[in-house]
């Protein structure tokens, strides 16, 4: 049985979720205790063998947290029934026995080894509603799923929905103390340079008049001030003039 359903508006919709995904930028990273407590207290909560968080990617299912899978399984493929079905819709999705649900029957975790019987999932869902994936209590012996369980599965989904936005808003903070970092350095690099070519040209001025540093500084000034033209770019023409004659401040 399932709760309410609300189905995603076809590819536009999936391609709106799929850039929700990437922008999160949480695929393949490395495991994190945050999430894997989610997981563990899923299993608890629901008694089962296996539990998971999972980020629901155009072709596979990745798993950010999982409890009970055997180790080094981190993805399989994103086959219908379980969360890629549970991802279509807002509220907890519910398998109580695979075996007699036609929407999880030819689910390979149902036919397989594994021989999932009970699923139950709620959306890991933004702010703007793109549902990202599930986070999942999964069973081998047919059994329902209380209102409070399903309760205590949207509340931990809603949990890891508050650690990515929170981690995106660190990435963000990252990004832009680098981009700000980086945006000095480059105005003091160019700052330097200015200097350079302004003290460079102050030495020719002082050359070509015999005169002190002070009133070379000053026909610059003057030059730059009756042209309208910054007095890094005066100093470029004067050094330019060097090896190209012409007028000279």
């Amino acid at each position: 049985m399932r709760d309410s359903e609300h189905k995603d508006g076809g590819s536009s919709g999936e391609a709106e979720r799929m850039a929700a995904v990437r922008r999160y930028d949480i695929l393949d990273t490395p495991p994190d205790g945050s999430y894997d407590r989610v997981a563990a207290l899923v299993a608890r909560t629901f008694q089962v063998p296996i539990a998971t968080v999972t980020i629901v990617d155009e072709d596979r299912i990745w798993f950010k947290a999982a409890q009970g899978l055997p180790e080094g399984v981190v993805e399989i493929g994103r086959d219908p029934g379980l969360c890629a079905s549970a991802i279509l819709q807002d509220a907890t999705y519910v398998v109580t026995d695979a075996l007699r649900d036609s929407r999880a029957l030819a689910n390979p975790l149902v036919r397989g080894e594994l021989g999932l019987r009970f699923y139950a999932a709620a959306p890991i869902t933004t702010a703007d509603g793109h549902r990202l994936g599930t986070v999942n209590a999964i069973g081998t012996v047919p059994r329902e799923a209380t209102e409070g369980e399903r309760a205590t599965l949207r509340d931990l989904a809603a949990i890891v929905m508050d650690n990515l936005d929170q981690r995106l808003a660190a990435m963000r903070t990252v990004r832009l103390e680098r981009e700000l970092r980086e945006s000095k350095e480059a105005n003091l690099h160019a700052a330097l340079n200015s200097r350079a070519t302004i003290d460079q040209a102050i030495g020719i001025i002082m050359a070509r008049r015999r005169c002190s540093a002070d009133d070379a500084f000053a026909v610059l000034s003057r030059t730059s001030q009756n042209r309208n033209t910054k007095l890094r770019d005066i100093a470029a023409e004067i050094l330019t003039q060097t090896t190209t004659p012409g007028p000279t401040p």
